[in-house]
């Protein structure tokens, strides 16, 4: 059962990391890319771009009841599955199921990624949100999304996973301020990976 885990979850990680060796090399080399992948951008936006202008009107329905519960699903997964096993060890090298540790933390970063997504869109889609939690937002995206990159190699860094802690909790105190403070919520052992 370990054994297939160890299968499953590899293959889970690389479908949702969406990268082609296809069009990677065709925008390392600048050739042309092949049929079906998609053309490579002439300058690659980074994520201290400004963000949205951000709307008048509310153009989403519950955008922030929705924000609420993305940013919260993001949390839990970042505090149950890399936060508190890397303060208790597991990621340390000879600690009992430290390679399943990993894993599931890669995991557990890209489901937060997804649901930060999630949450940037509702923001985006709210007035009085997006003035306060669009640079915020932006801010523990791209912190994660570099937290995620070195846990996909196997790399535990305790600066790296400080700074995630840090940003979700400036998050959270701004959304609170805001009139949308989050809480953990608990994210279901069956959409990490077991």
């Amino acid at each position: 059962m370990l054994r297939k885990t160890f299968v499953i979850i590899p293959i889970i990680l690389l479908a949702l990391s969406g990268c082609s060796s296809k069009s990677k090399d065709a925008a390392v080399t600048g050739a042309a890319p092949t049929v079906g992948a998609p053309a490579a951008p002439a300058a690659t936006p980074t994520d201290t771009t400004t963000p949205q202008a951000c709307p008048t009107a509310q153009t989403r329905k519950l955008a922030k009841t929705r924000f609420i519960a993305n940013a919260g699903l993001a949390a839990g997964a970042f505090h149950r599955y890399i936060y508190s096993p890397y303060r208790k060890g597991a990621f340390k090298s000879g600690a009992k199921g430290q390679k399943r540790a990993i894993v599931k933390a890669a995991a557990a970063g890209l489901f937060a990624l997804d649901q930060l997504r999630r949450a940037k869109a509702n923001v985006q889609a709210d007035p009085g949100l997006c003035k306060v939690l669009s640079a915020p937002l932006q801010k523990l995206s791209a912190t994660m999304k570099v937290l995620v990159d070195k846990l996909k190699r196997g790399e535990i860094d305790p600066t790296t996973i400080g700074a995630a802690s840090g940003a979700l909790e400036a998050t959270r105190g701004t959304a609170g301020s805001a009139g949308a403070g989050f809480k953990d919520k608990n994210v279901p052992s069956n959409m990490i990976g077991g």
